[in-house]
């Protein structure tokens, strides 16, 4: 198993970290104590993903504009966020 890295992260390549080594602890205790159950199997494989997408499209300027800041609000509303979230998370699996 890969470094536990720190809770407080401190960049978007920590946080990635974080969600890898969370994605494959969650897959190490599917293996050794939950019966590899399909469900951890895919929370396990979204938490990596979502480390992926937010390191890769954190300064994307159109994730941004979608998304709104704390000053400006974005072209989704609060649902169409989590839909595009959760798609950006499926794809990246």
């Amino acid at each position: 198993m890969a470094e536990k890295p720190a809770l407080d992260f401190r960049s978007k390549e920590e946080f990635r970290a974080l969600c890898h080594y969370l994605a494959m602890r969650m897959h190490y205790l599917n293996r050794v104590a939950m019966g590899e159950q399909k469900f951890p199997w895919q929370v396990a494989e979204a938490l990596a993903a979502l480390g992926r997408v937010f390191d890769e499209r954190y300064d994307d300027p159109d994730i941004r504009a979608l998304f709104g800041d704390g000053w400006t609000p974005g072209s989704l509303t609060r649902d169409e966020a989590a839909d595009y979230l959760l798609g950006l998370i499926r794809d990246a699996r």
